[in-house]
């Protein structure tokens, strides 16, 4: 899990670059373990590492978006997330 304060802004940044490609990101929330979660476009919920790595791929987009979450979701805790909005 990263350390969200230090990232902050990569987050913040990373959230805008979605918002710019028409990708709806919603207000992020925090699991019980600590975990920062944010709904995307009402059919995926992706973490703040895994939207940090689309950053870091140049991956930030609705493609990127779209595997990550197929990936989160085909792990049985990803399970848990699947539709969350």
């Amino acid at each position: 899990m990263s350390n969200y304060a230090e990232r902050a802004d990569d987050i913040v940044r990373a959230v805008h670059l979605l918002r710019q490609h028409g990708i709806a990101v919603g207000f992020p929330m925090q699991t019980a373990d600590g975990e920062i979660i944010f709904p995307v476009d009402k059919c995926f919920t992706l973490t703040a590492d895994q939207i940090l790595e689309l950053l870091e791929r140049g991956e930030l987009d609705a493609e990127g978006v779209r595997r990550s979450a197929e990936v989160q979701a085909a792990t049985p805790i990803g399970q848990l997330f699947k539709g969350v909005h």
